[in-house]
């Protein structure tokens, strides 16, 4: 088994500290994955692989799934709860307040934590906050998929081949800028760790203007998250980090330029409905020849050379020949 799951098998809150010594609560009937538990747990939580066998035996369907941060993790787990009513189950996320919008976008029920500080009595769940960032650090994690490592998570007996991607633009906000001719370039993610040089970030805007093609800056919180839909979706095409514009292009299918170098592009876009003809991956870490890191730093003493130690003349050339097709 990858992870290690127990169930909290009480109608009591256990509360432990994990491996990096932050509190951790269990509330009752939800399953750990306590390898980020730190101790001994046996003698409180019930140890039960599969967490979807668990349900089957117990002849639940309704369980949430707990996730609160990270806008593109949390995105990932849209086609695993639409999957998962596939096979008969009424899941539903319990996240955090300012995602809601966009879950309820794409018809996914969910519950903020502010509102409601505790699951309904009796109520299953499972514990996915911490679950996908183990590839960061754990090798049998790093050739998987974020999704399919969610889809680990659960004990899933297989993972779909098709996922539902789907998404009413009818219900997006209204977002013109020249009429759609226009290209949307995000250069820094949630972190410094996926952030290009602000040097590098205007050197690829101007080139762009240079050739007439209007390209829109985003990044941080000049715009709501609903309205970042708006924008991809009328977009030519998308140039980003491995980040949260990456996954909302999922649902909008416009095309996709993903720089990558701590991370790798087979472990992000291949899920993408519109991957391999107009979702491309560049793995600037090969411009360096340095192995992917999975953002640990550890060959660059945490400076990620391979997103601010490239020529920005190399960068710009290896991303519009990607796009240039689409424009």
């Amino acid at each position: 088994m990858i992870f290690n799951f127990a169930l909290n098998a009480t109608s009591t809150i256990r509360s432990f500290f994990s491996t990096a010594f932050d509190p951790i609560t269990v509330e009752p009937y939800q399953a750990v994955d306590t390898t980020l538990i730190h101790g001994d747990t046996s003698d409180v939580l019930q140890p039960i692989g599969s967490f979807l066998n668990t349900l089957d035996k117990r002849k639940i369907k309704r369980f949430y799934m707990y996730r609160t941060f990270a806008l593109g993790d949390i995105l990932m787990l849209v086609p695993v709860v639409r999957a998962l009513r596939e096979q008969g189950y009424d899941p539903y996320l319990r996240t955090t307040r300012w995602a809601l919008p966009v879950l309820d976008l794409l018809d996914i029920e969910a519950d903020a934590i502010e509102n409601n500080r505790h699951p309904p009595d009796g109520e299953y769940g499972i514990m996915l906050d911490g679950v996908v960032e183990q590839d960061h650090s754990r090798p049998k994690l790093q050739g998987l998929h974020r999704i399919d490592i969610y889809f680990k998570a659960l004990g899933a007996s297989r993972i779909p081949r098709n996922l539902d991607w789907s998404l009413d633009t009818e219900k997006l906000p209204e977002f013109e800028t020249a009429k759609g001719n226009y290209i949307i370039f995000q250069g820094r993610g949630s972190t410094y760790k996926k952030h290009l040089s602000v040097e590098c970030i205007h050197h690829i805007k101007e080139e762009f203007v240079k050739r007439g093609i209007n390209i829109i800056l985003i990044g941080g919180s000049n715009y709501g998250i609903l309205k970042f839909f708006a924008m991809i979706a009328g977009a030519k095409a998308l140039i980003t980090m491995d980040s949260s514009p990456l996954w909302i292009s999922h649902f909008t299918k416009t095309p996709t330029v993903g720089l990558f170098g701590p991370t790798r592009a087979n472990e992000r876009i291949t899920k993408h409905p519109l991957y391999p003809k107009k979702v491309k991956g560049i793995a600037l870490n090969k411009e360096i020849n340095c192995e992917s890191c999975f953002e640990t730093g550890k060959r660059c003493n945490d400076s990620m050379a391979c997103l601010k130690g490239i020529s920005l003349n190399r960068v710009f050339d290896l991303i519009y020949s990607e796009v240039k097709e689409w424009l």
